[in-house]
């Protein structure tokens, strides 16, 4: 707290710079839905407004708190959630400062991008993930164009942590490198986008419903998670359709992993584990590579086999995604993908 300010003095100041002319005492009898439309309200313009190069959203949050490590706070955050300090408030205070700490944690989250309670912000399902259908209608329908854009872009990070653990790569990639032909712009962090919050919203959840339909057409088809991930690995990217051709293709690697890589390099390195690949002995570094190699070769006589030519070659970020897969396999790491997405 500033030296010589009470709380109450430190409580009218914010309300002075953040919700100058907002009737805060109305405001904090509301509840239920009343209590949320307002709370709304308040942050989509506080993510609207700017001090600066930076939403008036995240000035609020840091006057309480920051989660993110290391990030340099605009100000100091002050004490106005000790028991000793809201000691020195009267109810009416204390009911802005609980209706102001529920919008400056809205701010919070969608300022700086963190998961939170959908229920309790928009009351929906909290469920964050594009096959909420309530979410995905309240995103593409609500008047507040800036809370659904930030929150699309949560819905984003998160699905790419969720491709992330589930090795699923090329979904992982197309995500985090999504680009507007439209706008001439990767559909990045919502700050430095000057593409409009609806259209913004509808590329990044048309894209992620794209992933997710492909997925789930995969399994209708019977096809195992690693095989739907291998042809998608072998065209580097989500494709459209499933292609005969480039499953066959997959079959063949899946069926070759299976039995002819599996637990292979955890073999050659049971008594290495933990060691770098700098400090491992000259002979595992080359049994590794050899059985690397062997895959590597297996990979261009399907390549050669099914594709058409051109397609696949060695330095393609596909050949990676397959040898990602391959080493994965080789340690041991086989199908836990089945349970993963």
């Amino acid at each position: 707290m500033r030296k010589g300010m009470t709380a109450s003095g430190m409580l009218a100041q914010i309300k002075k710079d953040f919700f100058k002319g907002v009737n805060l005492s109305a405001a904090s009898k509301l509840e239920g839905d009343a209590r949320r439309t307002f709370r709304l309200l308040q942050v989509e313009r506080l993510l609207t407004e700017k001090m600066g190069n930076d939403p008036l959203a995240m000035w609020l949050s840091d006057m309480f708190w920051t989660a993110d490590e290391g990030r340099q706070l605009m100000m100091p955050p002050h004490p106005l959630l000790s028991p000793q300090e809201q000691q020195g408030l009267t109810d009416r205070e204390m009911g802005h400062l609980r209706l102001i700490l529920e919008i400056a944690g809205l701010c919070h989250d969608l300022s700086l991008h963190y998961s939170f309670d959908l229920k309790k912000a928009f009351g929906v399902k909290d469920h964050l993930w594009v096959m909420n259908k309530q979410l995905v209608e309240w995103l593409t329908t609500t008047e507040y164009e800036q809370i659904a854009m930030h929150t699309t872009y949560i819905l984003k990070k998160h699905a790419i942590n969720v491709y992330a653990f589930g090795h699923y790569l090329p979904a992982q990639d197309e995500l985090a490198d999504l680009y507007s032909l439209k706008y001439r712009q990767l559909v990045g962090i919502p700050y430095s986008t000057t593409i409009p919050p609806r259209e913004y919203v509808k590329i990044l959840l048309d894209e992620m419903l794209r992933i997710e339909r492909h997925w789930w057409r995969g399994r209708k088809l019977k096809l195992r998670p690693d095989l739907v991930m291998l042809h998608d690995e072998l065209f580097g990217a989500i494709p459209y359709q499933f292609n005969k051709r480039v499953l066959k293709a997959a079959q063949e690697l899946y069926d070759y992993m299976d039995t002819q890589l599996y637990g292979q390099l955890t073999k050659n390195e049971h008594n290495y584990m933990g060691t770098s690949w700098d400090d491992l002995p000259k002979s595992v570094k080359r049994k590794t590579a050899e059985i690397l190699e062997r895959f590597a070769n297996k990979i261009r006589e399907v390549r050669d086999q099914y594709l058409p030519q051109g397609w696949l070659a060695d330095d393609s970020l596909a050949f990676s995604y397959l040898m990602e897969h391959g080493h994965r396999c080789g340690h041991g790491w086989w199908r836990e993908e089945d349970e993963a997405l």
